[in-house]
């Protein structure tokens, strides 16, 4: 049993998965990025952010996007649409 292990501490290069969907989860994307994650160009992306329809914030007069509230709006636009066909 190695030093860490015996002290109860977790090897800092050893991330636990919890810890990496956390990091992932609080990640702030670029408008470029939302475009390649979402598959969809760039001007769309841009064109839903001004609109209000896709979750973003300006910061420094540039659009950013947490990847945390885009999986959320993601998963509610599918509801509706599920919804919608009945």
């Amino acid at each position: 049993m190695g030093k860490l292990a015996k002290l109860g501490k977790q090897n800092p290069l050893q991330a636990s998965n919890a810890e990496k969907m956390t990091e992932t989860d609080d990640e702030i994307l670029t408008l470029d990025e939302v475009a390649a994650y979402l598959k969809a160009g760039k001007r769309t992306v841009y064109r839903l952010a001004q609109k209000g329809d896709i979750p973003a914030f300006k910061l420094g007069g540039t659009w950013r996007f947490r990847r945390s509230e885009l999986d959320h709006w993601i998963a509610a636009s599918i509801n509706k649409n599920k919804r919608d066909e009945f």
